[in-house]
């Protein structure tokens, strides 16, 4: 660059206001939360569609190249995860790995449903104690098909209809203080 040009540059520069001193000022950020959801009440499967309490939905795509292994995993497995997690106990239950139908690489998702959070929590602890076990290992390897998509999801979807139910004692203060805070805002008190 020639130094008449850099000349240019700094005048422009210049011209536009450069501060003489660097400043650093204190951010005051605020925090903000729609929805603080309270713990959704137990719910078990009903007959009219109602999958649970808790339904978890893991998403993922596969390459092509994948696709054969994957349907013959589950042709082999997938009745055995089933039965094995019933067997747990704790309102667990594995409903099945659904594949989108349409154009593209291969998408699917997983559906898990639970009763509770806490039956949720107290099945997987069950579960996974026995790592030698031949559930284990095709909970893994179903999950390890999950994992090779970096652009995989998962999602955790409660049961609307008993949602926000004021007549059920969630047990969480905070939700139950947001719940009443939620008739303060819309004017009904």
């Amino acid at each position: 660059m020639s130094r008449k040009r850099e000349q240019n540059l700094e005048d422009l520069v210049r011209s536009h206001g450069v501060p003489p001193h660097p400043q650093v000022n204190v951010l005051a950020s605020e925090v903000r939360s729609c929805l603080v959801a309270p713990c959704p009440p137990p719910v078990k499967p009903e007959p009219d569609g109602i999958l649970g309490g808790v339904v978890v939905i893991r998403e993922f795509s596969l390459p092509l190249s994948d696709v054969q292994e994957f349907h013959d995993f589950l042709r082999k497995e997938e009745a055995y995860i089933t039965e094995s997690l019933k067997k747990l106990g704790h309102g667990a239950y594995y409903r099945g790995t659904y594949m989108g139908y349409g154009p593209g690489d291969p998408r699917y998702r997983t559906v898990w449903a639970y009763e509770s959070l806490e039956g949720m929590g107290k099945a997987w602890s069950r579960a996974l104690k026995g790592k030698s076990s031949n559930f284990y290992k095709a909970v893994r390897q179903l999950r390890a098909f999950w994992l090779r998509d970096p652009n995989r999801a998962e999602a955790r979807w409660v049961t609307a209809r008993y949602a926000f139910d004021p007549e059920h004692d969630y047990g969480d203060e905070f939700a139950k203080m947001t719940l009443d805070a939620l008739k303060l805002h819309s004017g009904r008190r």
